[in-house]
């Protein structure tokens, strides 16, 4: 039986909340007297973020106090303007030992929830009434209204003994059943018993010498009462006390100003009736006879009233009480709200008015009446100090109350905690200000490596920049926001790279005399950065040690111009520049100059121009330049004299063959010197001796642009280039006023047998149906090739130089990427194709060129965009040709699943498996329930 007992009992501590008690700790709790309450304050973080309070009743069971039972009895759980718990409990409240109304003693309990249990705090406190009670005393708190009246009654000795000790509110019902109270409600009187007014939530009592009656805010039986301009929460009450002979009444009404404070951006004010109308019966005989101002729970005097710079008057009409925002016995509370710092003032003030009607009925009204204001916005005052000659920074961030701390730095979008700045020889500064607010300066210097340097072109000034972000932080609420500033300050303290140009006998030469940026700019020839490999390639000659930087480039080395060749010389520029490590701009630049004699010469422009020269003395014996020729007889020389010849021409033409080498690209073209041959009737002799030199150029196929059929951002003009034999030369040029006639058709569908006409145009195409063109071809130059397509691209415009535009077709062969296009080669059909666009666009047009050529094959082992070779027979054109617009539209978003037979048999198949596990389980479950039944 004992073992039985001992587990029980362990399970029921196990079941239930373990609870211990603890005292407070020093320091973290206050108690004091006030002049009618007790006062009880607890530091914000102690307790946590749950607790709760409980007061013992006469069982000494403690009760819980929540908001309702709060304001029926007496207790206001707030907060002080620092966020600290607060607890004011009225002398007259439930529960507090009340001795002849003089001597008042409690005990409250708080509960904090920690995450091992419950922990309960004790505190009691003993009060000595100081001030004695006047005929009437009105408090106003903050959660509900109280008033107590001094009660005259007859020398009832049995009356006396039994009617002060019957304290409310009891268990078993209250006051004694001869108190009621009545109402008064829109000229309507109510009158219930004591008990009835408890159970709806009014508080009431009667004491050794005084009625109290109480009630929270906007109970059923309250009103809002208006006097001019002001408000109040008011309750019209009668407290009735009878038995034989003797009929006791107490006036218990309450009203309370409840305006809210009128708010400016600089200070509040709080405007109270300077006579409460609803309290005052003989307004005649009204007289007041004292007026006070208290601060958080305390009165105040006329010094600290005009130390703290408040206003406290009263005109006979109007209290008046104004207080400056920001000024001392409130808190400014930051706090953030979008990114945006702002505060919020919180003060508690009270107003303690006494009055009469007659000389020995006083009244005490007392008005707590704790204010906020609202969130307020207070951009922060950015202030630059830097003077520019002391190249650092110098710049301010205010104003921010205590509550606010710095807490890193972004500069340049790097990130920096206060400490690593300080590491990296910043300047962090906090200081203090004369309103209790603070400004942090940063302090920069101008070389340091997170400052933006940029020279200012054409000057000797450049930009310093900083680009600092603060990041705040909220000290109590873990709560950050961002402030970001541009500083720039222009100084003049560049010094500029000087240059002087000078020729060698086969080189170009440049001496530069450094200046003050040269570490913050990158050297460039032409358009080519001047890099270790491209100086070891090319043989430049680079001296860069000491104040001067000498280079040399030889006469045919990479990265010069070549102005003017001519048989009187070659003029050759070096253009050098410096510029910007980071957009490179130029910052500096610089043209050296040089002429030189024309001699054995090859040289190979980017653009596919080659030039070189012939020397006629080069063979024994010599032959006559002015009669060379290339591949192509009627290239000849551009200028030639009897000693040298030079020619001019593009890789695309004369002849020049083109193949692949490795990486490389090859163009070759061959000088041809003919012999000369004696007419037939004379003897065979030559005169002159056949001569051929090669000419070749290299170019690397990496630097060959490749295009996928993506879309181009800026508008390209449209070009074509084309090589004629002679004979088709003059038959065209007999005909340069002939047309071909061609006309760019779309089709209405794959079967090209129905094309939408030029007076349909809008025409509308799902994007999913695929577009159909075909070209229209009347008639055939006699003499040429076939009309085929040489290039098609679209745009959004009806102009051919549009942009955006994507490319079709190239080079007579389909492009690859996203939109796909297929072409018809067919010798036997006129020249077709069908487009799908992807790409997400609504209306296009589609323009394509003609030329006259055979039939090309795309089926090779290089992509499209990789063709370099010239087709074996030269084209003829270009003939454009144009249609649209071509509206393409979305498709109506239902989509109808074709499901072949092999899918469906497989569908069946899974079914029709799934069917018959589901029936043997369904059979399995029944007979196991049956079984389990009959047994």
């Amino acid at each position: 039986m004992q073992w039985m007992l001992f587990v029980g009992f362990a399970l029921l501590c196990v079941s239930l909340p373990c609870i211990n008690s603890a005292s407070f700790p020093v320091g973290v709790y206050k108690t004091g007297c006030h002049s009618r309450s007790f006062w009880i304050w607890v530091q914000k973080d102690f307790l946590g973020p749950t607790w709760q309070i409980e007061i013992f009743n006469d069982t000494s069971y403690p009760v819980v106090l929540d908001d309702d039972l709060s304001a029926q009895c007496g207790y206001t759980k707030s907060r002080d303007v620092y966020g600290n718990v607060e607890v004011r409990i009225s002398f007259l409240g439930c529960w507090v030992n009340n001795l002849n109304d003089n001597q008042f003693d409690t005990a409250v309990q708080f509960r904090a929830r920690r995450s091992n249990g419950d922990i309960t705090y004790l505190l009691s406190k003993s009060c000595q009434l100081l001030d004695p009670w006047n005929m009437r005393e009105i408090i106003c708190e903050e959660n509900y209204m109280e008033v107590s009246v001094i009660r005259i009654v007859p020398l009832d000795r049995n009356w006396l003994k039994t009617d002060p000790q019957q304290f409310w509110p009891l268990v078993q019902g209250g006051l004694s059943q001869r108190w009621q109270v009545q109402f008064t409600v829109n000229k309507t009187q109510i009158i219930m018993s004591a008990k009835d007014a408890f159970k709806k939530g009014y508080g009431m009592n009667a004491t050794a010498t005084r009625v109290v009656f109480r009630t929270r805010y906007q109970s059923l039986e309250s009103m809002i009462l208006t006097d001019g301009d002001y408000h109040y929460n008011a309750i019209l009450s009668i407290m009735y006390y009878t038995q034989a002979l003797i009929r006791l009444t107490v006036n218990t009404t309450l009203a309370c100003p409840n305006d809210p404070p009128v708010m400016t951006q600089t200070s509040l004010s709080w405007l109270t009736p300077a006579v409460l109308s609803p309290l005052v019966l003989e307004p005649s005989l009204y007289t007041t006879t004292n007026l006070k101002l208290g601060l958080n729970g305390q009165l105040i005097d006329a010094n600290l009233i005009a130390q703290n710079h408040y206003t406290f008057q009263n005109d006979g009409n109007t209290v008046d009480v104004t207080v400056p925002i920001g000024a001392p016995g409130g808190y400014t509370e930051s706090d953030i709200v979008n990114n945006t710092y702002g505060s919020s003032y919180r003060i508690h003030l009270f107003l303690e008015q006494e009055w009469n009607e007659q000389p020995a009925d006083i009244t005490r009204h007392t008005m707590f009446k704790p204010i906020v204001t609202p969130f307020q916005p207070l951009p922060p005052i950015f202030i630059n100090y830097t003077i520019p000659e002391n190249y650092y920074f110098n710049v301010s961030l205010g104003n921010f109350f205590p509550d606010v701390d710095l807490k890193s730095f972004i500069i340049k979008k790097v990130p920096l905690t206060v400490i690593e700045a300080k590491n990296m020889g910043f300047n962090v500064i906090k200081v203090p200000n004369a309103n209790n607010t603070n400004a942090f300066f940063l302090q920069v210097p101008f070389n340091d490596p997170l400052v933006v340097q940029q020279y200012i072109n054409e000057t000797t000034s450049r930009h310093y920049t900083l680009y600092v972000t603060y990041v705040m932080t909220l000290l109590e609420k873990d709560k950050d926001f961002t402030y970001t500033e541009v500083v720039v300050c222009i100084l003049a303290d560049v010094v500029l790279p000087t240059y002087n140009g000078s020729c060698g006998a086969d080189r170009l030469i440049l001496d530069m005399t450094h200046g003050n940026l040269d570490r913050y700019w990158i050297p460039y020839i032409r358009n080519l950065p001047l890099t270790r490999d491209l100086a070891q390639s090319e043989k430049y000659v680079i001296n860069g040690q000491g104040p001067v930087f000498h280079f040399e480039v030889p006469l045919f080395a990479v990265g010069l111009v070549y102005e003017d060749i001519t048989l009187r010389g070659i003029m050759a520029r070096l253009d050098w520049s410096l510029r910007d490590n980071k957009t490179l701009e130029i910052k500096s630049k610089y043209s050296v100059f040089c002429r030189f004699p024309t001699d054995r010469l090859l040289v190979c422009f980017p653009n596919g121009t080659v030039k070189a020269t012939v020397i006629g003395l080069d063979t024994k014996p010599n032959f006559n330049p002015q009669k060379t020729h290339l591949k192509d007889p009627t290239c000849t020389p551009k200028e030639a004299d009897d000693t040298l010849a030079l020619f001019s021409f593009s890789v695309y033409n004369c002849g020049t063959v083109r193949k692949f080498d490795g990486d490389f690209l090859l163009y070759e073209n061959e000088v041809t010197f003919d012999r000369e041959v004696l007419p037939e009737n004379q003897p065979i002799i030559s005169r002159d001796s056949n001569y051929r030199l090669t000419l070749r150029c290299k170019y690397p196929v990496r630097d060959i642009q490749q295009f996928h059929g993506k879309l181009k951002e800026i508008p390209i003009k449209r070009g074509f280039s084309a090589v004629y034999r002679s004979s088709q030369a003059r038959a065209l040029k007999k005909r340069e006023h002939d047309e071909l006639g061609a006309v760019l058709r779309l089709s209405k569908d794959d079967t090209f047998t129905n094309f939408y006409q030029s007076e349909d145009f809008p025409v509308a195409i799902q994007r999913a149906a695929g577009l159909y063109f075909e070209v229209d071809v009347p008639r055939k130059l006699p003499g040429f090739p076939p009309a085929m397509l040489q290039e098609c691209w679209a745009t959004i415009t009806p102009q051919k130089d549009g942009f955006p535009q994507w490319d079709l077709i190239a080079n007579g062969c389909a492009k690859d990427g996203i939109n796909s296009t297929t072409i018809n080669l067919s010798p036997d059909s006129p020249p077709r194709f069908w487009v799908k666009m992807e790409d997400p666009i609504s209306q296009i047009y589609v323009h394509c060129q003609l030329a006259l050529h055979e039939a090309v094959s795309c089926q090779n082992t290089k992509r499209p965009d990789q063709e370099t070779e010239k087709r074996s027979v030269p084209p003829a054109g270009p003939y454009p040709i144009s249609v649209g617009p071509i509206t393409i539209v979305k498709d109506n978003g239902v989509q109808y699943l074709h499901v072949g037979e092999k899918t469906w048999s497989s569908w069946v198949w899974i079914l029709s498996v799934g069917l018959a596990v589901f029936v043997v389980f369904t059979i399995a479950a029944v007979s196991v329930a049956a079984r389990i039944f009959v047994c």
